[in-house]
Protein backbone atom coordinates (compact mmCIF):
# COMPACT_ATOMS: atom_id res chain seq x y z
CA UNK A 1 0.00 0.00 0.00
CA UNK A 2 1.03 3.60 -0.64
CA UNK A 3 -0.27 6.20 1.81
CA UNK A 4 -0.17 9.84 0.80
CA UNK A 5 1.07 12.26 3.44
CA UNK A 6 -0.57 15.65 3.78
CA UNK A 7 1.44 18.84 4.02
CA UNK A 8 3.04 19.07 7.42
CA UNK A 9 3.08 15.29 7.99
CA UNK A 10 6.57 14.61 6.62
CA UNK A 11 8.58 15.35 9.76
CA UNK A 12 9.35 11.68 10.42
CA UNK A 13 10.39 11.16 6.80
CA UNK A 14 13.07 13.84 6.60
CA UNK A 15 15.66 12.03 8.80
CA UNK A 16 15.17 8.92 6.67
CA UNK A 17 15.94 10.88 3.53
CA UNK A 18 18.85 12.82 5.03
CA UNK A 19 20.50 9.44 5.72
CA UNK A 20 20.33 8.52 2.02
CA UNK A 21 23.57 8.75 0.07
CA UNK A 22 21.52 9.30 -3.10
CA UNK A 23 20.20 12.69 -2.00
CA UNK A 24 18.58 15.17 -4.39
CA UNK A 25 17.53 18.69 -3.31
CA UNK A 26 14.47 18.61 -5.59
CA UNK A 27 13.15 15.64 -3.60
CA UNK A 28 14.16 17.11 -0.24
CA UNK A 29 12.42 20.39 -1.12
CA UNK A 30 9.09 18.56 -1.39
CA UNK A 31 9.63 16.71 1.91
CA UNK A 32 10.58 19.95 3.64
CA UNK A 33 7.56 21.75 2.17
CA UNK A 34 9.67 24.29 0.26
CA UNK A 35 8.27 23.18 -3.10
CA UNK A 36 5.14 21.35 -4.20
CA UNK A 37 4.68 17.67 -4.92
CA UNK A 38 3.35 14.45 -3.41
CA UNK A 39 4.82 12.18 -0.74
CA UNK A 40 3.69 8.59 -0.33
CA UNK A 41 4.93 6.09 2.25
CA UNK A 42 4.36 2.50 3.31
CA UNK A 43 3.40 3.40 6.91
CA UNK A 44 2.40 6.95 7.90
CA UNK A 45 3.21 6.34 11.57
CA UNK A 46 6.68 4.86 11.00
CA UNK A 47 7.70 5.15 7.33
CA UNK A 48 10.33 2.73 6.08
CA UNK A 49 10.01 3.35 2.35
CA UNK A 50 8.77 6.40 0.46
CA UNK A 51 8.10 7.72 -3.02
CA UNK A 52 8.35 11.48 -3.56
CA UNK A 53 7.23 13.17 -6.77
CA UNK A 54 7.92 16.86 -7.41
CA UNK A 55 5.18 18.76 -9.27
CA UNK A 56 7.61 19.13 -12.20
CA UNK A 57 8.00 15.33 -12.30
CA UNK A 58 11.35 14.67 -10.63
CA UNK A 59 10.83 11.69 -8.34
CA UNK A 60 12.64 9.14 -6.21
CA UNK A 61 11.88 6.03 -4.18
CA UNK A 62 14.06 5.46 -1.13
CA UNK A 63 14.27 3.63 2.16
CA UNK A 64 14.17 -0.08 3.04
CA UNK A 65 12.25 -2.09 0.42
CA UNK A 66 8.74 -3.00 1.58
CA UNK A 67 7.11 -5.61 -0.73
CA UNK A 68 3.58 -4.20 -0.56
CA UNK A 69 4.77 -0.66 -1.17
CA UNK A 70 6.99 -1.68 -4.08
CA UNK A 71 4.10 -3.60 -5.68
CA UNK A 72 1.88 -0.52 -5.44
CA UNK A 73 4.66 1.68 -6.83
CA UNK A 74 5.15 -0.74 -9.72
CA UNK A 75 1.44 -0.50 -10.50
CA UNK A 76 1.58 3.30 -10.44
CA UNK A 77 4.59 3.50 -12.75
CA UNK A 78 3.22 0.84 -15.11
CA UNK A 79 -0.24 2.46 -15.40
CA UNK A 80 1.44 5.81 -16.19
CA UNK A 81 -1.63 7.75 -15.03
CA UNK A 82 0.49 10.50 -13.48
CA UNK A 83 -0.73 13.95 -12.48
CA UNK A 84 2.52 15.25 -14.06
CA UNK A 85 3.33 15.28 -17.78
CA UNK A 86 6.19 12.87 -17.24
CA UNK A 87 7.94 11.28 -14.28
CA UNK A 88 11.67 11.99 -14.20
CA UNK A 89 12.77 9.21 -11.88
CA UNK A 90 16.09 9.11 -10.05
CA UNK A 91 16.76 5.42 -9.48
CA UNK A 92 19.77 4.68 -7.31
CA UNK A 93 17.06 2.38 -5.87
CA UNK A 94 15.58 0.74 -8.97
CA UNK A 95 11.97 -0.52 -8.76
CA UNK A 96 11.96 -4.03 -10.19
CA UNK A 97 9.29 -3.24 -12.81
CA UNK A 98 11.68 -0.84 -14.55
CA UNK A 99 13.98 -3.70 -15.53
CA UNK A 100 11.30 -4.89 -17.98
CA UNK A 101 12.16 -4.38 -21.70
CA UNK A 102 9.29 -1.93 -22.29
CA UNK A 103 10.94 0.61 -20.01
CA UNK A 104 14.45 0.38 -21.45
CA UNK A 105 13.86 3.04 -24.12
CA UNK A 106 13.04 5.46 -21.30
CA UNK A 107 16.35 4.90 -19.51
CA UNK A 108 19.39 7.15 -19.56
CA UNK A 109 22.44 7.55 -17.31
CA UNK A 110 23.11 10.54 -15.09
CA UNK A 111 26.04 11.52 -12.91
CA UNK A 112 25.98 13.43 -9.65
CA UNK A 113 28.92 15.81 -8.98
CA UNK A 114 29.98 17.45 -5.73
CA UNK A 115 32.26 20.42 -5.32
CA UNK A 116 35.81 19.41 -4.42
CA UNK A 117 37.69 22.67 -5.00
CA UNK A 118 35.64 25.91 -5.21
CA UNK A 119 36.66 28.20 -8.08
CA UNK A 120 37.47 31.86 -7.41
CA UNK A 121 34.44 34.13 -7.90
CA UNK A 122 34.20 35.51 -11.40
CA UNK A 123 32.87 38.87 -10.17
CA UNK A 124 31.41 39.25 -13.66
CA UNK A 125 27.75 38.68 -12.80
CA UNK A 126 25.18 39.96 -10.33
CA UNK A 127 22.33 38.54 -8.26
CA UNK A 128 18.97 38.35 -9.98
CA UNK A 129 16.40 40.85 -8.72
CA UNK A 130 12.63 41.21 -8.97
CA UNK A 131 13.19 43.42 -11.99
CA UNK A 132 14.78 40.47 -13.85
CA UNK A 133 11.99 37.99 -13.30
CA UNK A 134 9.74 38.89 -16.21
CA UNK A 135 12.64 38.47 -18.64
CA UNK A 136 13.85 35.25 -17.00
CA UNK A 137 10.37 33.76 -17.18
CA UNK A 138 9.53 34.96 -20.70
CA UNK A 139 12.81 33.87 -22.28
CA UNK A 140 13.85 30.87 -20.21
CA UNK A 141 10.75 29.78 -18.28
CA UNK A 142 12.72 29.13 -15.10
CA UNK A 143 11.11 31.34 -12.46
CA UNK A 144 8.08 29.16 -11.70
CA UNK A 145 9.31 25.88 -13.21
CA UNK A 146 10.25 24.67 -9.74
CA UNK A 147 9.54 27.52 -7.32
CA UNK A 148 6.01 28.44 -6.23
CA UNK A 149 6.28 32.14 -6.92
CA UNK A 150 8.57 34.88 -8.16
CA UNK A 151 9.19 35.91 -4.56
CA UNK A 152 10.23 32.35 -3.64
CA UNK A 153 12.59 32.30 -6.62
CA UNK A 154 14.34 35.49 -5.55
CA UNK A 155 14.52 34.40 -1.91
CA UNK A 156 15.58 30.79 -2.45
CA UNK A 157 17.21 30.32 -5.86
CA UNK A 158 20.30 32.50 -5.20
CA UNK A 159 20.29 33.24 -8.93
CA UNK A 160 23.21 34.96 -10.63
CA UNK A 161 22.84 36.54 -14.06
CA UNK A 162 25.27 37.74 -16.69
CA UNK A 163 24.00 40.69 -18.74
CA UNK A 164 25.28 41.40 -22.24
CA UNK A 165 23.93 43.89 -24.78
CA UNK A 166 21.18 44.92 -22.40
CA UNK A 167 19.70 41.46 -21.89
CA UNK A 168 20.28 38.45 -19.68
CA UNK A 169 22.76 36.20 -21.47
CA UNK A 170 23.20 33.48 -18.83
CA UNK A 171 21.79 32.50 -15.46
CA UNK A 172 22.75 30.01 -12.76
CA UNK A 173 20.24 29.32 -10.00
CA UNK A 174 19.15 26.67 -7.52
CA UNK A 175 16.32 24.59 -8.92
CA UNK A 176 15.79 23.60 -5.29
CA UNK A 177 17.45 23.71 -1.90
CA UNK A 178 17.08 21.06 0.77
CA UNK A 179 19.14 19.43 3.47
CA UNK A 180 21.70 22.20 3.20
CA UNK A 181 22.32 21.54 -0.50
CA UNK A 182 21.45 23.48 -3.65
CA UNK A 183 20.66 21.84 -7.02
CA UNK A 184 22.45 23.76 -9.77
CA UNK A 185 20.66 24.66 -12.97
CA UNK A 186 22.42 26.84 -15.55
CA UNK A 187 21.12 28.24 -18.82
CA UNK A 188 22.80 30.32 -21.52
CA UNK A 189 21.17 32.20 -24.37
CA UNK A 190 22.32 30.41 -27.58
CA UNK A 191 23.45 33.77 -29.00
CA UNK A 192 26.00 34.10 -26.18
CA UNK A 193 27.41 30.60 -25.98
CA UNK A 194 31.13 29.83 -26.29
CA UNK A 195 31.96 32.99 -24.31
CA UNK A 196 32.56 31.41 -20.91
CA UNK A 197 29.41 32.90 -19.40
CA UNK A 198 28.25 29.58 -17.91
CA UNK A 199 31.50 29.38 -15.96
CA UNK A 200 31.08 32.96 -14.74
CA UNK A 201 27.52 32.59 -13.46
CA UNK A 202 28.26 29.22 -11.84
CA UNK A 203 31.40 30.53 -10.09
CA UNK A 204 29.46 33.44 -8.63
CA UNK A 205 26.52 31.17 -7.78
CA UNK A 206 28.92 28.95 -5.82
CA UNK A 207 30.14 32.01 -3.91
CA UNK A 208 26.52 32.96 -3.14
CA UNK A 209 25.82 29.41 -1.90
CA UNK A 210 28.90 29.46 0.31
CA UNK A 211 27.75 32.74 1.85
CA UNK A 212 24.32 31.17 2.48
CA UNK A 213 25.77 28.00 4.04
CA UNK A 214 24.67 25.79 1.14
CA UNK A 215 26.61 23.03 -0.62
CA UNK A 216 26.09 23.27 -4.40
CA UNK A 217 25.61 19.99 -6.26
CA UNK A 218 25.55 19.31 -9.99
CA UNK A 219 23.69 16.58 -11.86
CA UNK A 220 23.99 15.87 -15.59
CA UNK A 221 23.29 13.24 -18.22
CA UNK A 222 26.60 11.53 -18.97
CA UNK A 223 26.21 12.22 -22.71
CA UNK A 224 25.77 15.97 -22.06
CA UNK A 225 29.47 16.56 -22.55
CA UNK A 226 29.37 20.39 -22.34
CA UNK A 227 27.67 20.18 -18.93
CA UNK A 228 30.10 17.52 -17.69
CA UNK A 229 33.13 19.46 -18.89
CA UNK A 230 31.88 22.68 -17.31
CA UNK A 231 31.32 20.91 -14.00
CA UNK A 232 34.80 19.40 -14.00
CA UNK A 233 36.43 22.69 -14.99
CA UNK A 234 34.79 24.42 -12.01
CA UNK A 235 36.09 21.97 -9.43
CA UNK A 236 33.25 19.44 -9.30
CA UNK A 237 34.07 15.74 -9.10
CA UNK A 238 31.87 12.65 -9.63
CA UNK A 239 30.07 11.52 -6.50
CA UNK A 240 29.94 7.77 -7.00
CA UNK A 241 29.09 5.94 -10.23
CA UNK A 242 26.51 7.07 -12.78
CA UNK A 243 22.96 5.96 -12.05
CA UNK A 244 19.90 5.02 -14.07
CA UNK A 245 17.40 7.80 -14.76
CA UNK A 246 14.00 7.07 -16.32
CA UNK A 247 11.85 9.61 -18.16
CA UNK A 248 8.38 8.02 -18.16
CA UNK A 249 5.70 9.91 -20.12
CA UNK A 250 2.10 9.96 -18.96
CA UNK A 251 -0.04 7.47 -20.84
Amino acid sequence: MMHRLAAGECGALLPLYLAERAFFPLVAAVIEGRQDGTVQVDDPAAPRQAYVEHRFGFAQAFGAPAPGFEAALAGYLTARAFPVEKVRLYTPLLPACLTEPRFQGMRAERQRFILAAPPPPAAATRPATLDDLAELQARFGIVTRFWRSAQDFVAGAHAQVAVRDGRIAACCYAAATGGGRAEIDVITDPAFRQQGLARHVVADFIAACTAAGLQPVWDAFINNLPSVRTALSLGFRPDGPAYAFFTIPRA
